[in-house]
């Protein structure tokens, strides 16, 4: 009897393990769920929590809710204005339809397979659209921008936009563009709607005469043909081709070169307009410095010669005495030899030191 109620419990933990992992699932916060019954879609569940499923035959495929990635390889585009650049970008998205998403891509890898077909596509058509100068400037943001709505396009055939629910060619959810098709070789014309008269022969015909110079192209959203939304796409790097780096590199830096020669030359001319506006006025100031010191200086001999002219007006004698002591103590010294006659003043006043001869006065 125990022996039977101990294989009896065994066999129903058994059962157990065996069912609750076939009957109950766990779908956490980063993730989304779609429940299939041999294949036909049952439900699905894009909130987290447990939930229960029909033992062996559901089947839970579970996808990343979060956003992914996608790295493009680098790779060299031609830019509008005939240059190349390496360009090295990735895209972000997220899974908007887990059913839709199941059906038509399965797995992240194919997902990330055709997001990168798609991304680098409109990439290299915008790029040929845009000068070098504009996509390594401050309106790359807006080239990327309009890389992202792009991507959120997905090109479908006439067949498949006639087909679209909710009114197939005037579906709300389909876009058409035309694009000019008599370029030159090389070049990329940007895509353009139609205007509503040209819509409508679109619509009626789909090869119109009118429009024979342009290409016609149908997308839908991508949202709608995948079940995935391209969140941002950006360009992680942008270098010149290495064979042509150097060359750039040393045009760049004579550029650079040049510009700096030339502020050179502008700050010596100005050095030098400034060095003559000073010497200029070193000149002027110097100039009329000197006219103030020849002025001053002529006044004061003036004065000089009126005081003198007034003192000897007041005894001419004394005046011619000590005129006569000068010159002789400029001409005579310890080893002149002088011949006077027996009339000169200077003989007199030798003959006569006491002065009482006014003999030195010279006429």
């Amino acid at each position: 009897m125990k022996i039977g109620f101990l294989i009896g419990i065994i066999v129903l933990v058994i059962a157990a393990l065996i069912l609750v992992p076939q009957s109950f699932y766990i779908v956490d916060e980063t993730q989304l769920a779609i429940v299939t019954r041999f294949g036909s879609f049952q439900r699905a569940d894009t909130t987290p929590g447990i939930r229960v499923k029909t033992p062996f035959v559901d089947q839970v495929t579970k996808f990343d809710k979060r956003l992914l990635r996608y790295d493009a390889p680098a790779a060299s585009l031609l830019t509008a204005d005939k240059r190349n650049l390496v360009i090295d970008a990735y895209a972000r998205y997220r899974i908007t339809d887990p059913l839709l998403f199941f059906q038509r891509l399965r797995d992240e890898v194919t997902a990330d397979s055709r997001v990168g077909d798609i991304v680098s596509s409109e990439l290299r058509r915008e790029v040929a659209l845009d000068l070098q100068t504009e996509i390594i400037s401050e309106i790359r943001e807006e080239i990327m921008n309009r890389v992202r709505e792009a991507s959120n396009r997905a090109e479908i055939t006439r067949a498949e936009a006639e087909a679209l629910p909710n009114g197939g060619m005037r579906a709300p959810q389909l876009f058409i563009f035309m694009t000019p098709i008599d370029l030159e070789e090389g070049e990329v014309a940007r895509r353009q709607l139609p205007t509503a008269a040209q819509l409508e022969l679109i619509r009626n015909n789909p090869a119109p005469e009118q429009l024979s110079g342009f290409s016609i192209a149908y997308f839908q959203p991508l949202r709608d043909a995948f079940g995935i939304e391209v969140v941002d796409v950006r360009i992680k790097r942008a270098d010149f081709p290495t064979d042509i780096e150097a060359s750039i590199f040393d045009r760049m830096r004579a550029e650079r070169e040049r510009k700096s020669s030339g502020l050179r030359a502008e700050g010596a001319e100005e050095d030098a307009k400034i060095r003559a506006a000073v010497d200029k006025d070193v000149l002027i100031t110097v100039s009329s410095a000197e006219g103030e010191s020849a002025r001053l200086r002529g006044e004061g001999e003036r004065e000089a010669i009126e005081i003198l002219a007034t003192e000897l007006e007041k005894n001419p004698e004394f005046y011619s005495f000590t005129r006569g002591l000068e010159a002789y103590k400029k001409i005579l010294d310890s080893g002149t030899t002088i011949v006077l006659s027996a009339d000169s003043p200077l003989f007199n006043f030798l003959q006569d030191p006491a002065g009482k001869n006014d003999l030195l006065i010279v006429p």
